[in-house]
């Protein structure tokens, strides 16, 4: 049943955020046991730069794809090789600069940022079948070729920290389990729906790049609004505020996983329902998925709330105590980034995603602005309050923007509820 099939995506979305996350932050407090504020806030500057770098190289073709395999499933192998004709050039070239900017002003840097760069971008290319895979409603599949990557780097890092490895040594542990993931979605992809054209995809690879521009636009201000913190206090504090920051905000990404499996079982479903033009059912997912968000997210902040030191101490120890207080902040934020990530998704699927990459980007202008301001006299507790304000911001106009197209596009359509009742979320696409 469609339904049954809709309830276990769910189920295995969340358990592979869960597990994800879970050796993530394994692996982070192995390293933080290991070394002292100042390397892990250099190791913390590096993997942000890497996860910036590889959201560039994106261009926003892995959303694009999600939509376009689940409208359009008998061209799913053909956009799939439009895509990487596009994306594989773009890392190598990225590769390239990176590496010759970092050794002529930072060569101290680049034992660390180097191998963080390859990893960056092999990881976010690997996104690229795992998107293919989302459209094709394979989330099984996506589950198992996304956590061979975090299994694999668990292993290493424990091995490498157990044998008083450095920290260069440690990002040459994250490239090298970058390539599991990438490898095994390329296998999944090929053996179970055939082999990836790639021939004469040149002049497809430029519409691709047209067409993902708004979500380049879109997922590049989202990671950027998210990591700019982390950029501005290693320029204007410390590399220990760094590390204080982001022992709080590695905790704060974890409430992400909570919501995270809505956009990849609902995004196609959703998308497919706007490219049939069924409105109604399109607005009853709408107001089901915000009432969800708004709510998981204020439970979870709650917990957070009450619980914010002891959760400090286990994962990092007592010498991070001082991010207690910025955890607690960025814990107030949870429930509208919840609600303003449903929303980026939806208006995704709504071929609104240029309308909300503006939203945004004035929003990444204001962040700046205020951190600007508030990093030199408070430190990371300043940023952190920083991310609450222009977070809260961007949800509220994002939340206007699709409830408004929503509602024209109801109107105009005229559809009988009945037939175009919420029932049809869980139709297979």
């Amino acid at each position: 049943m469609a339904w049954t099939k809709t309830k276990v995506d769910l189920v295995l979305a969340t358990a592979a955020e869960v597990l994800q996350k879970l050796s993530g932050y394994a692996v982070l407090a192995i390293l933080a046991r290991r070394f002292d504020k100042t390397s892990m806030g250099q190791l913390f500057f590096v993997l942000a730069l890497a996860s910036m770098l590889g959201a560039g190289t994106e261009l926003g073709t892995t959303r694009y794809l999600v939509r376009e395999v689940a409208t359009t499933p008998f061209l799913a192998l053909r956009r799939l090789g439009e895509v990487l004709s596009l994306r594989v050039p773009l890392a190598l070239a990225a590769l390239a600069v990176v590496g010759t900017v970092v050794s002529l002003t930072r060569p101290d840097l680049a034992p660390l940022a180097l191998p963080a760069v390859i990893a960056g971008l092999l990881t976010d290319l690997s996104y690229t079948f795992g998107g293919f895979l989302v459209g094709r409603r394979e989330v099984g599949l996506r589950l198992v070729t996304g956590l061979s990557g975090p299994a694999v780097l668990l292993s290493l890092v424990a091995i490498a920290a157990a044998r008083g490895a450095t920290p260069g040594q440690v990002m040459l542990c994250y490239a090298a389990a970058s390539v599991v993931p990438l490898a095994a979605g390329a296998f999944a992809v090929r053996r179970r729906f055939g082999p990836i054209p790639l021939r004469g995809t040149r002049a497809g690879a430029m519409t691709a790049a047209r067409a993902s521009l708004p979500f380049f636009l879109l997922t590049t201000l989202g990671v950027v609004h998210f990591k700019v913190d982390t950029l501005l206090l290693f320029a204007l504090a410390t590399p220990a505020a760094v590390a204080t920051y982001e022992a709080a905000y590695k905790l704060f990404e974890v409430s992400r996983f909570v919501i995270r499996p809505t956009a990849t079982v609902f995004f196609p479903v959703s998308a497919a329902l706007a490219g049939e033009r069924k409105w109604i059912g399109f607005g009853h997912t709408l107001r089901r998925l915000l009432a969800l968000s708004g709510g998981a997210g204020l439970a979870v902040s709650i917990v957070i709330l009450a619980s914010a030191g002891l959760v400090i101490s286990l994962a990092w120890g007592h010498q991070y105590d001082d991010a207690v207080p910025v955890l607690r902040v960025l814990y107030l934020a949870v429930p509208t980034i919840y609600l303003g990530f449903v929303a980026t998704f939806l208006a995704g699927a709504l071929h609104l995603e240029a309308a909300a990459a503006r939203v945004l980007g004035l929003c990444l202008v204001a962040n700046v602005g205020l951190n600007l301001l508030a990093i030199p006299r408070w430190g990371p507790l300043g940023a952190a309050w920083t991310t609450v304000i222009t977070e809260t911001f961007a949800t509220l106009w994002l939340l206007r923007l699709i409830r408004r197209a929503v509602r024209g596009k109801v109107a105009a359509a005229g559809e009988d509820p009945v037939t175009a009742s919420a029932t049809e979320l869980f139709a297979d696409g």
